[in-house]
């Protein structure tokens, strides 16, 4: 019993004497507190016990190299565990408020309303995390994201967000697994092609305008692997979609400064692959390259060719809302910001003008996409006819119709025109007065009570005047006026590149 009783104590007395040497490396010299004195014996004590003595270095031991590792490791495991969790809430909240199956489905407002500031605050505190944990370890941090990705499931909101927070300079193993991954036909379309455009458009990409003529910068040895990767899936990629993502890449290569693609390379990939890929994916890519305002543009000989391709309703739709949207854009001097003396020559007008109103479908509710549709072409339309005049004869063709569908489809698709058009849709109180008195009809079948309080958002609600943009003279007037009228905003997809 006393034998025990002495080994307690000992065992006490040690512990002290660890606890005093602890605080003494950490305390500045400074004269001796009474407990500093009241303590000098219990260290005599531990050092005629202790045989042999332990040197001053383990005695007060420095901050060494593991224990700082120790510290971090534990850091880092705390910061991974709660990225997990944050990711877990925000894929339940992404998949509340979107349909990952639709994206074209509306949010519903009640919902957005109550979430999404929350998923907001969620993004941020991710990425805040993301960003402190590979302060300690990227290679671990990032690995651990991709892995978080995979466990979601590739076309998960959240992954998409994960992956886009690491993609900017993953380190060459985890690139090899993630290209690993894209060329598994294991995941589905949708997560293939994100995934492609999340890592093999690398943050040194020069995106071209189409406009300007990128300068050369050398190409990094990740852009080479890149090129590598795509032109050996190109002839063996079976999925469609993805054989898309991959050849907009491609494109996107082939106009970038840094030349690794070079312009024939890209048609050539094209030309052969045209069998495999939509015919309207390949359409656009011959629109593009051929501008409406050169006048020496065959534009003839690209209606005849797609004329004569097969193609779905939906696909032959696609190329239409092409074309419309093409002469918004390369109509430049009405659609732009900036005043640029270019108009699309007469010979291409008329052929244009000619082919979207032959091939302008009636507006059909069954399909809300177009109706939208119906409103971006009937006014390229309208562009193509009237020019400077569009957006009032526009105005004039939608208070005028007597067709609810296609007035509301054309209001749907007002936002081409400019803001002017929305602001006089807004104050033509008549036409207002009208589609609340058939929205309040209690027979009213669903799908048209649907659109129109679409339409009725719309023209219901005051947007502040435009801010003017035009250069003055040196009395400070205009030197010119212009109606502003932004790109279409259609939806993702309708364009080939960037």
């Amino acid at each position: 019993m006393n034998s025990y009783k002495l080994g307690f104590g000992l065992l006490a007395i040690f512990v002290i004497s660890l606890a005093y040497l602890q605080s003494k490396s950490n305390t500045p010299v400074t004269t001796p507190s009474a407990s500093t004195t009241e303590l000098a014996p219990l260290n005599t004590t531990v050092a005629s016990l202790s045989t042999p003595a332990l040197p001053p270095d383990i005695l007060n031991p420095p901050a060494t190299t593991s224990h700082a590792n120790s510290i971090q490791s534990l850091t880092l495991t705390t910061l991974l565990n709660e990225i997990a969790s944050l990711l877990q809430e925000i894929s339940g909240l992404q998949r509340l408020l979107y349909n990952p199956f639709d994206p074209y489905q509306p949010v519903d407002e009640t919902l957005q309303q109550t979430y999404q500031p929350h998923l907001d605050a969620l993004s941020q505190r991710l990425e805040t995390l993301v960003r402190k944990a590979e302060g300690i370890s990227k290679p671990q941090t990032q690995r651990f994201l991709w892995e978080q990705a995979l466990a979601l499931g590739l076309e998960d909101p959240a992954s998409l967000q994960a992956i886009s927070l690491i993609s900017y300079s993953l380190d060459d193993a985890l690139f090899e697994d993630m290209l690993t991954a894209l060329s598994n036909g294991g995941h589905t379309s949708t997560a293939r092609s994100s995934l492609a455009f999340s890592i093999l458009l690398p943050a040194e990409t020069n995106y071209n305008d189409g406009n300007t003529v990128q300068p050369f910068h050398k190409a990094t040895p990740r852009q080479r692997r890149i090129k590598a990767f795509l032109e050996e899936q190109l002839p063996q990629e079976t999925d469609s979609e993805v054989l898309n993502a991959y050849i907009d890449v491609y494109h996107t290569m082939s106009q970038d400064g840094h030349r690794l693609v070079s312009n024939a390379d890209f048609w050539q990939q094209l030309e052969t692959l045209r069998a495999q890929i939509a015919p309207d994916q390949y359409f656009a890519y011959r629109l593009q390259q051929q501008k409406l305002t050169n006048p020496n543009s065959d534009l003839a000989s690209l209606l005849r060719d797609i004329n004569s391709t097969p193609m779905t309703p939906q696909q032959r739709q696609n190329m239409i809302s092409l074309l419309s949207s093409n002469v918004f854009m390369e109509n430049a001097a009405y659609s732009g910001d900036t005043l640029v003396n270019t108009q699309i020559p007469d010979p291409q007008r008329q052929l244009l003008l000619q082919y979207l109103e032959s091939n302008l479908p009636p507006p059909t509710l069954q399909d809300r996409y177009s109706l939208y549709e119906y409103g971006n072409q009937a006014y390229a339309i309208e562009i193509l006819k009237h020019r400077e005049q569009a957006t009032d004869k526009f105005y004039q063709r939608i208070v005028e119709s007597n067709n609810v569908v296609e007035q509301t489809a054309m209001i749907l698709g007002a936002s081409v025109a400019g803001e002017r058009l929305i602001t006089k849709l807004q104050q033509h109180t008549a036409l207002r007065q009208r589609l609340e008195n058939q929205f309040k009809q209690s027979n009213l079948p669903p799908e048209i009570r649907t659109v129109l309080q679409d339409a009725l958002n719309i023209i219901s609600v005051t947007l502040p005047p435009a801010m003017p943009t035009y250069p003055n003279d040196e009395a400070g007037m205009p030197l010119y006026s212009q109606e502003t009228v932004p790109d279409s905003g259609s939806p993702d997809g309708q364009y080939p590149g960037y």
